[in-house]
């Protein structure tokens, strides 16, 4: 099957660097990179400037097959001088999740290198990955030899080395159902509270599923109690009008029952509350 091709989206700060030496990772690992998208603050800035005219220059003599393109933060027409206010970090989470969103609704297999830039956007972007990425996406930190970091060389040479570092991904993008959802939300912080009541409504029915199939009426009525009064043991016996003994063979069945069901090991009386608290909070029959 042919491989599908990617593209690198990288945060840029003041390192051209971080951005061809993940190319020339990401080529090494012979992926079929067509196109970067460096994302950065104005481009007022010296630093930045100075980058960009960089990488612009280099790019068409080693990358020729490599499309290069520019998004600077902005609002309005009016580039972000920075990313460090509530507002422009707002902003520039709003851009890199649209950004990514547009991609991925291309069916693009994406990139992310989030080592340039300032620290916030680091953060949304793995917030961003969270919400988007499938199986085929990648979160991407860089680390490389301190003679290289040091040089600002864009490309390794001699003894010099640079490397990806996988930043593991708990991806809701892997739910076809969730990324459904996300074709029509194209704010982030909304898509994130969509994400978020997905998630309760799954926990839920597993719970649901858990009480109503996998334990007996008699158990059921143990672990209401247990979880939706917190009852100790004793009043739980006192309540149902059953021995001591009766509640704590249901318990220790209910715990074997819940290990099973969740593949999890030494559930307790807390680890089982918080498993069921959010079903036995709205489910009333016992």
């Amino acid at each position: 099957m042919e491989k599908k091709s990617s593209i690198l989206i990288a945060t840029l700060g003041s390192k051209p660097q971080l951005v061809t030496l993940a190319v020339d990772c990401l080529r090494q690992q012979e992926e079929v990179l067509n196109k970067v998208v460096v994302i950065h603050a104005s481009r007022e800035r010296l630093e930045t400037q100075k980058a960009l005219l960089l990488l612009k220059e280099h790019f068409p003599k080693s990358y020729p097959n490599i499309n290069l393109e520019y998004l600077q933060l902005e609002k309005d027409g009016k580039p972000l001088a920075d990313v460090t206010s509530p507002e422009q970090v707002e902003i520039a989470f709003q851009m890199l999740y649209s950004t990514i969103r547009a991609l991925k609704m291309q069916d693009r297999a994406i990139h992310l290198l989030i080592a340039g830039g300032r620290r916030t956007l680091t953060v949304f972007g793995m917030a961003v990955a969270q919400i988007l990425f499938d199986d085929e996406d990648h979160l991407w930190h860089i680390a490389s030899h301190p003679n290289l970091e040091e040089s600002g060389n864009l490309h390794a040479s001699g003894d010099e080395w640079a490397r990806l570092i996988s930043i593991p991904v708990i991806a809701w993008g892997r739910l076809s159902p969730v990324f459904d959802i996300l074709r029509s939300v194209d704010d982030p912080f909304a898509a994130a509270k969509q994400l978020s009541d997905f998630r309760l409504r799954e926990q839920w029915d597993i719970a649901r599923i858990f009480v109503l199939t996998k334990l007996t009426p008699s158990e059921s009525a143990v672990a209401a109690l247990l979880v939706q009064d917190g009852l100790r043991q004793s009043e739980i016996a006192e309540r149902l009008g059953v021995s001591l003994r009766t509640v704590e063979n249901h318990l220790r069945s209910i715990y074997r029952k819940a290990e099973e069901h969740w593949k999890a090991e030494n559930i307790n009386q807390a680890r089982l509350a918080r498993m069921l608290g959010l079903f036995f909070s709205t489910y009333r029959e016992f």
